[in-house]
């Protein structure tokens, strides 16, 4: 079977249509979302419409999570809470029973989705772990693979029992090894944070055991003009820019990035990816 994992869409409906569209030609055999088709973009309502048109299996992610429920957002930066708030002015009720209706994890084909950190979280980031933390996700759960979405970068984590390995899928494709469990991080359709502003997704080959890493190209300006008109934050527009990733508050040209910069992001033990996920987050979102 071959299943297109995508994650993150963030109301970034032209990201999301160019992905569908890019699918036509991959042959795949179905489509699943890992939570977080609402906020930061500024149409979280059509998002969500396609979603169910479509019938694609969706699963509940944190911005969701604070949609239903503002209790859900306490550790949201003040700039999330400012998309939070925009972004319930464009969800009806009808789409908010949809949301309510959302599962925290599925099961399809023999793995395991959700949105966050296996076994069923929403909100706990990978990426936020220590190598130790991430072992013994393997060690207390059963999966043979997981897909996961919530950090806005790709990344996989294979375990054989022993040994815990990183791959920051740079390449088109990555071949699995059947002696390995994984963790797949699908990256961000919507909002990536990896200084790519192309919408990211995964195609996982079941039967072959090939991850494809797909990198989907939009038109950037249209939505950057409607999130200034729908009235969310610059901030979410400069993040769809190419190499531009917000850090400490602050936004650096990743590509351009300066040798103190990258002491920066190496500083403390907490964050323990290669360099291209090894990038600390702001805050919680």
């Amino acid at each position: 079977m071959k299943l297109a994992v995508l994650s993150d869409i963030h109301g970034n409906l032209e990201a999301f249509v160019q992905s569908l569209d890019d699918m036509k030609d991959q042959k795949i055999d179905g489509i699943v979302n890992l939570g977080d088709a609402v906020g930061y973009g500024p149409q979280p309502e059509e998002v969500l419409n396609l979603l169910e048109k479509k019938g694609i299996p969706n699963i509940l992610g944190n911005h969701e999570l604070a949609v239903l429920d503002k209790k859900n957002s306490d550790n949201f930066s003040p700039p999330a809470l400012r998309a939070l708030e925009q972004t319930l002015k464009y969800v009806t009720a009808a789409s908010m029973r949809y949301l309510k209706n959302l599962p925290t994890y599925r099961k399809i084909e023999g793995a395991l989705m959700v949105h966050g950190c296996p076994p069923d979280s929403p909100t706990d980031y990978l990426n936020h772990m220590s190598r130790s933390e991430i072992r013994e996700i393997f060690i207390e759960t059963d999966f043979n693979i997981a897909f996961v979405g919530h950090t806005h970068r790709m990344m996989l984590a294979g375990y054989d029992g022993k040994d815990l390995r990183f791959d920051p899928m740079q390449e088109d494709t990555v071949q699995l090894k059947s002696k390995y469990r994984y963790i797949v991080n699908v990256g961000a359709v919507g909002q990536p944070r990896d200084g790519d502003p192309r919408a990211k997704y995964v195609i996982w080959d079941s039967d072959r055991k090939i991850l494809q890493i797909r990198r989907v190209g939009y038109n950037v300006d249209r939505v950057i003009a409607l999130i200034k008109e729908r009235g969310f934050l610059r901030r979410d527009a400069e993040r769809l820019l190419p190499g531009i990733y917000p850090i400490g508050g602050k936004f650096i040209n990743w590509q351009l990035r300066t040798d103190n910069q990258i002491k920066m992001l190496k500083k403390g033990e907490k964050y323990w990816l290669k360099l291209s996920w090894h990038m600390p987050p702001c805050c919680l979102e």
